[in-house]
């Protein structure tokens, strides 16, 4: 009898796990659905748009070509007039045709043929098809990484110039206190998140579209102590920050792999050079402010990626580390910005 109910207990389980992953597979299908449906509207949106153009320059052009030929049918008339005229003078007596000599001349001086318009002058602006391939692949790698989003959360501490929610998803530096602080400030305002990630992929969201300043990433829990930089000469679009003793804090070999924005525009990747292992500061050039970061995290690449997910996922930065360490944290620090600071949860 025990033996029967452990039996069906162990269906129920079978059952119900089966009906969650139905559940979970047919909300992503309805979800992808979505998400192409709107791409489709959206293409066939600006088809029209695009098309709609081209038949008003169309009407213009015809428009201006209808004109220019109604003016010169007129000075086909005037010329062919003005022939009829002087051949029917021709055949008239001499006296008869000088006598209307002078008015023949003063037609002939007034007549003026004007070249009609036959181009159009304005400049065309010719449409050029956006690179959907390109823009499909940038989206497919956020899209690969987001199939495997985490729930992150904030290990609450007790430091006093920084405030954490209730739901451990909020991080903000307490209003009052001072702001615009340096970056070699703000080493004391970071905060890890959890769980603790070992192995496998992980990606999870942050919402900074109301911070001026953040720095975020990665880190392996131990606090190093930094060693003093040199110029390091990787990146892409990057260039080397003079003033990078104050980031010395945060590089791989004191365990952080971040980025980080100050001053509201300024972004950075905090690197380490291949060969000398000294601390470099790379300026990124971003086409657009970040809104929404994606972090993904893939321990069997040995790749850190950092995603705009606000620009159709475009790639922000990547680090390579072919030793990451054991165990690493997320890593969140709001420095001196007073807005939240907000870790998003997977899509339900």
């Amino acid at each position: 009898m025990a033996n029967e109910e452990r039996c069906d207990k162990w269906k129920n389980g079978l059952q119900k796990e089966r009906t969650s992953w139905e559940n979970k597979i047919q909300s992503e299908v309805e979800n992808v659905q979505k998400e192409f449906k709107g791409l489709r509207e959206f293409l066939d949106s600006k088809e029209k748009n695009e098309l709609q153009k081209l038949m008003n320059e169309k009407e213009d052009i015809l428009d201006i070509l209808e004109g220019s030929q109604t003016e010169l049918e007129k000075q086909i008339k005037s010329v062919r007039d003005l022939i009829s005229d002087l051949e029917h003078r021709l055949q008239c007596s001499t006296i008869e045709m000088l006598q209307g000599v002078n008015c023949v001349l003063t037609r002939s001086q007034n007549l003026r043929l004007k070249q009609p318009e036959i181009t159009w002058r304005k400049e065309r602006k010719i449409f050029r098809a956006p690179d959907l391939k390109g823009i499909l692949q940038v989206f497919q790698g956020l899209w690969d990484a987001q199939r495997h989003w985490v729930h992150v959360t904030l290990r609450h501490i007790n430091i006093k110039n920084i405030v954490i929610n209730v739901d451990k998803r909020q991080i903000q530096h307490r209003s009052g206190y001072r702001r615009n602080l340096q970056v070699s400030e703000s080493y004391d305002l970071g905060v890890l998140g959890f769980p603790a990630i070992f192995l496998g992929k992980h990606y999870w969201e942050v919402d900074v579209s109301r911070c001026d300043a953040w720095i975020l990433g990665i880190n392996d829990g131990i606090c190093a102590k930094p060693q003093l930089p040199s110029v390091n000469q990787q990146g892409v679009k990057a260039k080397y920050n003079s003033d990078v003793n104050q980031h010395v804090n945060y590089q791989p070999k004191c365990g952080y792999w971040v980025i980080g924005m100050t001053d509201r525009s300024v972004y950075n990747a905090f690197e380490e050079c291949s060969v000398t292992h000294n601390a470099s500061v790379l300026l990124l050039s971003l086409t657009h402010p970040p809104t929404r970061v994606g972090v993904f995290l893939d321990c069997e690449a040995c790749t850190l990626s950092f995603y705009d997910v606000s620009n159709h996922g475009a790639l922000i930065y990547r680090f390579y580390e072919p030793n990451f360490p054991t165990a690493v944290f997320p890593y969140f620090n709001p420095m001196g910005c007073s807005e939240p600071l907000t870790v998003c949860g997977p899509p339900s």
